[in-house]
């Protein structure tokens, strides 16, 4: 075989040079594409929220304060201071409670009196027929009774002692045939230390109907409504 028809060593090797340094500039190209890749991943993009904005913003919002409850609470033998109450009750956006004894007091009024009298001679705390239920929820408590021997009567002592009155605002009102609730209001504030007490209202037991506008202009001058 001639030499001009064989294999050129010469030009086998600049060939296979050539291919190899093909093969590796592509592989260097590749290897800095990924490197850039890799280099970008460790940066956050210009437009991420830093941290500690993120962590505000995915923080829940503050809950809204709770509105303070109320409640009417009323002691009422004959209806009359229940009217009273019942018409806070709708001037006021409150819970309403009865306090009632355990043991009726006596319908005959005579009886009723005597028994009253007793009660405060004795200084008697009468059972209660049931008590507030969530107490601790309300801040502010209308507090009602009728004026008895120009005294609370005894029962509302033991719904005061069983009900703690402390860092809540009592407003009181009453109903009596001559007696004023100024003079029965130191009872009740002798045993509610740490209780504030608003300006009280007193209505005449038998012409409490004639006297409802009294509470809405009580309730507006006193700012409780």
């Amino acid at each position: 075989m001639s030499a001009g028809r064989g294999a050129n060593p010469a030009l086998m090797d600049r060939r296979r040079f050539v291919g190899l340094a093909a093969t590796a500039g592509a592989a260097a190209m590749a290897g800095a594409l990924l490197g850039g890749c890799a280099g970008e991943e460790e940066h956050a993009p210009e437009w991420a929220v830093p941290e500690e904005e993120a962590a505000a913003m995915a923080a829940p919002s503050p809950a809204a304060p709770e509105a303070s409850a109320t409640l009417v609470a009323v002691f009422s033998r004959t209806g009359h201071t229940l009217q009273v109450a019942e018409r806070i009750h709708e001037l006021v956006e409150s819970d309403f409670f009865r306090i009632e004894p355990a043991a009726a007091y006596p319908e005959d009024y005579d009886e009723m009196l005597e028994t009253a009298q007793r009660e405060q001679d004795d200084d008697a705390r009468p059972a209660l027929a049931s008590a507030v239920e969530n107490w601790d929820d309300y801040d502010t408590v209308y507090l009602g009774h009728p004026i008895w021997w120009a005294h609370v009567p005894q029962i509302m002592k033991s719904f005061v002692e069983q009900h703690d009155l402390a860092g809540k605002t009592v407003v009181p009102f009453a109903t009596s045939g001559g007696s004023s609730i100024a003079g029965a209001l130191p009872d009740l504030e002798a045993l509610c230390p740490g209780a504030t007490f608003a300006e009280g209202l007193t209505l005449d037991g038998d012409a409490v109907d004639a006297q409802l506008d009294r509470v809405d202009a009580w309730l507006a001058n006193a700012n409780l409504r």
